[in-house]
């Protein structure tokens, strides 16, 4: 990684986090004296790197791309992207390192902010910083820090692991091992689980809580495959008091329902211009603006949907049925574009690239649904099958049929997909289950067809998806600059 590249990433951070910031904790009045030699020696200097920290996830990772990775290259959608550089091989599985959007590195920028508060609040010895609030706000940059390590241990694998922003002139660091990267991850997330309060601090909403803390825990967990742990910090969530179902599914989206009850970490959003969330135009349909949409519904997906019968409140509010008004690319006859086909509504107010909508990172079906995961994985179907039928009442479904332990697995994994849809849960959902032996992860993705029954041809040339494309390749721009970075296994 190029140092200088790093550098003035996180010097924009900083000064979009003093020229930027509105209402809530992101409503800072800017220094007018500030200067390199006199930040981060204030309360308020504290405060500001880390709302710097927060800002700089409203770049196109979290809201976007992170979704083409997770839901669009899964079997839940098609990418249906305009870009045959970056977005096409996404959806057909044909990405190589020159395919890069650069995402590999905006994680590490986002790190980068979060380890400057890290390296800078403790030695400020500001009265007005207390020892709680300092170790508050060092807990929420190292929630965030494992945050996006989590998203690049799950895409990359294994990844340089730099925790400080004093490099020691080594600006060509080597690959970590994943478990040492999740090892911090693990560190980082039970540092925020011990300091951050159980409501997000002065009742700011958008900051980490405890619950999201423990709720982040428990997702790594389950990816390491340690579903004792992952079920100890499910049960935290759950027995937090802090969280319920909301009862109608259509009531969690739209901005008349941000941080609501279910909301255990969001990336909030407003319509000034200044934190608006683009990517909503790009997943829903609109009739005036021609666009592309991204993430279009997958034909298997509306199977699943149809084949537990759930036609009702969920249904409706994932997707919006439209004929489709612009160009319907890929993979080629999926759906028939004179009819109407699935656009993905789960961010419904786009309002032209700059909608006020959230971004959805965590939210409490989503941990109910992994505590059933765990407990039937540990062996305690009975508790599996309560927390799957939560959910599935929820929904206005049944109660499901599954029994045995292998018949649980897969309907709790099926749950989670309709449950989730475009949210970006579905591909280490895949990976979880292809781990654990309740799927195929290659198998499933080789046979996915299109609304006519043809086989989607997957892969370089049409051969399939193989073990190598289950990790993305790291960008060859990097691997130029970092000489100790050697690529992914098949690349």
């Amino acid at each position: 990684m190029r140092n200088t590249k790093i550098f003035l990433t996180c010097a924009g951070i900083m000064l979009l986090a003093l020229s930027a910031c509105k209402k809530s904790f992101i409503d800072k009045v800017p220094q007018s004296s500030l200067t390199t030699g006199n930040f981060f020696k204030t309360a308020a200097d504290a405060e500001t790197g880390l709302t710097g920290a927060y800002i700089a996830m409203r770049g196109g990772f979290y809201q976007y791309d992170n979704l083409l990775f997770t839901d669009g290259r899964s079997d839940n959608c098609y990418v249906n992207g305009d870009n045959s550089g970056q977005e096409w091989p996404l959806e057909n599985f044909t990405y190589s390192p020159s395919n890069d959007k650069g995402d590999w590195q905006v994680l590490y920028d986002m790190i980068y902010a979060a380890n400057t508060v890290l390296d800078k609040v403790p030695a400020i010895t500001d009265p007005a910083l207390t020892a709680t609030r300092k170790n508050q706000i060092l807990a929420e940059a190292r929630f965030l820090r494992a945050t996006h390590y989590y998203w690049l241990v799950t895409e990359w694998g294994a990844s340089p692991l730099i925790l400080s922003t004093n490099f020691n002139n080594n600006f060509t660091p080597d690959r970590a091992p994943v478990a040492t990267v999740y090892a911090q991850i693990i560190a980082d997330l039970q540092f925020a689980d011990a300091n951050l309060p159980a409501t997000p601090f002065n009742g700011q909403a958008g900051r980490a809580t405890q619950g999201a803390a423990d709720a982040q825990l428990a997702k790594t967990y389950a990816q390491m495959g340690d579903y004792t742990n992952c079920l100890v910090y499910c049960n935290k969530v759950i027995n937090s008091g802090q969280y319920s179902l909301i009862p109608n599914y259509a009531n969690l989206w739209g901005v008349a329902n941000k941080n609501n009850a279910e909301s255990i970490f969001e990336i909030q959003a407003n319509q000034t211009g200044s934190y608006y969330n683009y990517g909503a135009e790009l997943w829903d349909y609109v009739s005036s603006d021609n666009y592309p949409k991204r993430n279009i519904g997958s034909y298997d997906l509306i199977q699943a949907f149809a084949a537990e019968g759930d036609s009702g409140p969920r249904y409706q509010a994932t997707f919006n049925w439209q004929i489709a008004n612009a160009a319907f690319n890929m993979p080629l006859n999926a759906w028939d574009p004179n009819k109407p086909i699935p656009f993905v509504n789960k961010q419904p107010d786009p309002g032209g690239f700059d909608s006020p909508d959230d971004i959805e990172l965590i939210r409490y079906a989503d941990v109910i649904l992994l505590a059933a995961e765990a407990n039937n994985q540990l062996g305690n179907g009975a508790a599996a099958i309560a927390e799957l039928n939560q959910i599935r009442t929820r929904a206005g479904i049944a109660n499901t049929t599954a029994t045995t332990k292998s018949e649980l697995a897969l309907a709790i994994l099926n749950e989670r997909r309709l449950e989730l849809v475009n949210e970006g849960h579905r591909w280490n959902d895949l990976l979880r289950a292809n781990a654990n032996g309740t799927i195929n992860i290659i198998t499933l993705m080789n046979s996915q067809h299109d609304s006519n029954g043809n086989l989607l041809k997957y892969g370089p040339g049409g051969a399939g998806v193989d073990q190598h494309l289950l990790l993305f390749p790291f960008p060859a721009s990097e691997l130029l600059l970092n000489p100790n970075l050697k690529q992914n296994p098949g690349y």
